[in-house]
C-alpha cells in the first residue's frame, strides 16, 4: 500500500486515517497512543528504539527495511527541510528509496547537521533547498512544496542538475574543501574530541563577512563563506571545533559544537554539556571544565571584548551574534564578534585541555 501523506499547516483537507505515523516533527494533538506512531529524532520523541538513528530520514529506512506499511496508510510532518522531506520521500516510496539510501541519508544529514555528504547527496540536498526557498518565497502551499520536492528528488538522484545554482553550490564547498587539503586553512588535531582550524589573513583576502559567517539551519550551498562547517564535518565529524580567523587587531574566535547535537542521535558521540530544557529541542548548556578554561582566558584577555558562553541554545538560536552551533565567542560591544589579543595556539591549548577523556 502506497502511504498517503499530509504536512500540518497546509490549507488541503487531511486525509483520514486508520495508523498514522508521524514523521521528524512533533505529533499534534490527534496522535492516539497504542494505533499511531512516532518516527522522528525531535527531542523528546517515541520513537521505537528498534528503529532510532541520527537523522529521521535514516529512521524512516530501518522503518521500511524491517517491517512492512501495509497496515499504515497516512504519514505526517509539521514543518519543511531537507530531512523533513526525505522522511516522508522515504515512506512514500521505499523502494526507490532503499535503492539510493547511502545519498538520501546524507542529503538529511547535510540539513540538519552541516554534515559532508558525497557528491550526489550534494546535489540532492541543494537541489532540494533551493526549490523549498523558491517555492515557500512564492507563498506555495506546504503539501503541494512537499509533492514538488519529491519529484525532483528522483530527478536529482537520477543526475539532473540543470539548475546552474545547483552546481555554483557544489563547486563554493569544493573550493572551501581545497582551501583546507592545500593547507590555505590549516588543521591541527590536538585530540579526537578537537580539532584547530585557522583561517590566516592571506587566505581570507579582505573576506572577513565570509570567514566569519555562522550559515543557518538548512542554508543551501553558496559563494558566501569561506569555510563550510560540512568540510570541517568530513573529517572531524564528532569533534569540537575551534575557528580563528586572524585579523588586523587580533583574532577571531568560535568554538563549534557538532551540528547533530540538537537532535537525539545516538550514533553519534554526546559532546558534553547539553541539558534539555523540557522544551521541543530547546537546551540549558553547562560544563564546568570549558568554563574553568573561559576563566583563564578571560584573565589573560587585554583586548576589549568578552568571551561569550552560550546560556541556552537551540537550532535556530545561541549566543546573540553568531548562531547555533558555536557555543562561545569573543564578542564585543554591540554584540558583534571583537578581535582578542590572545595567540591562537594558546587558546587551542587551554580549550582542548576541556575536552580531554
Amino acid at each position: 500500500m502506497k502511504f498517503n501523506f499530509y504536512i500540518l499547516g497546509s490549507e488541503q483537507e487531511r486525509p483520514s486515517s486508520r495508523k498514522t505515523i508521524f514523521v521528524d516533527g512533533s505529533p499534534d494533538s490527534s496522535f492516539r497512543e497504542g494505533i499511531d506512531m512516532e518516527l522522528s529524532h525531535w527531542i523528546p520523541n517515541q520513537t521505537p528504539e528498534r528503529y532510532k538513528a541520527d537523522t529521521s530520514t535514516e529512521i524512516c529506512m530501518k522503518f521500511i527495511s524491517e517491517e512492512s506499511s501495509e497496515d499504515w496508510d497516512l504519514a505526517i510532518n509539521n514543518h519543511l527541510d531537507v530531512d523533513g522531506v526525505l522522511s516522508i520521500f522515504t515512506l512514500v516510496y521505499p523502494d526507490f528509496a532503499l535503492a539510493h539510501r547511502q545519498t538520501i541519508i546524507e542529503a538529511a544529514e547535510m540539513g540538519d547537521f552541516w554534515a559532508w555528504g558525497s557528491e550526489p547527496a550534494q546535489r540532492l540536498f541543494q537541489g532540494l533547498t533551493l526549490l523549498m526557498n523558491d517555492l515557500r518565497s512564492q507563498d506555495t502551499d506546504i503539501q503541494t512544496i512537499y509533492e514538488k520536492c519529491f519529484q525532483k528528488a528522483m530527478e536529482l538522484i537520477e543526475g539532473n542538475t540543470e539548475d546552474e545554482r545547483i552546481l555554483k553550490g557544489i563547486r563554493a564547498l569544493q573550493d572551501s574543501l581545497h582551501k583546507v587539503e592545500s593547507g590555505e586553512i590549516e588543521r591541527k588535531v590536538y585530540h579526537n574530541r578537537f580539532v584547530h582550524y585557522h583561517i590566516p589573513a592571506k587566505t581570507m583576502s579582505g573576506q572577513m563577512d565570509q570567514a566569519l559567517k555562522v550559515p543557518e539551519f538548512n542554508a543551501a550551498l553558496a559563494d558566501d563563506l569561506l569555510l563550510y562547517p560540512q568540510v570541517r564535518s568530513l573529517k572531524d565529524r564528532e569533534k569540537v571545533h575551534m575557528v580563528s580567523i586572524e585579523g588586523k587587531d587580533g583574532t577571531y574566535y568560535d568554538l563549534w559544537y557538532p551540528g547533530y547535537m540538537w537532535a537525539d542521535t545516538p550514533d553519534s558521540w554526546r559532546a558534553p554539556g547539553f541539558i534539555f530544557k523540557g522544551s521541543t529541542n530547546g537546551y540549558f548548556f553547562g560544563y564546568p571544565p570549558l568554563q574553568g578554561a573561559i576563566d583563564k582566558m578571560k584573565a589573560a584577555e587585554s583586548a576589549k571584548g568578552t568571551w561569550t558562553l552560550v546560556q541556552e541554545l537551540s537550532p535556530f538560536s545561541s549566543i546573540k551574534g553568531r548562531n547555533y552551533p558555536v557555543v562561545l565567542s569573543f564578542i564585543g560591544e554591540g554584540h558583534e564578534p571583537a578581535a582578542s589579543h590572545l595567540k591562537p595556539d594558546e587558546v587551542a591549548q587551554v580549550l582542548a585541555e576541556a575536552f580531554k577523556g
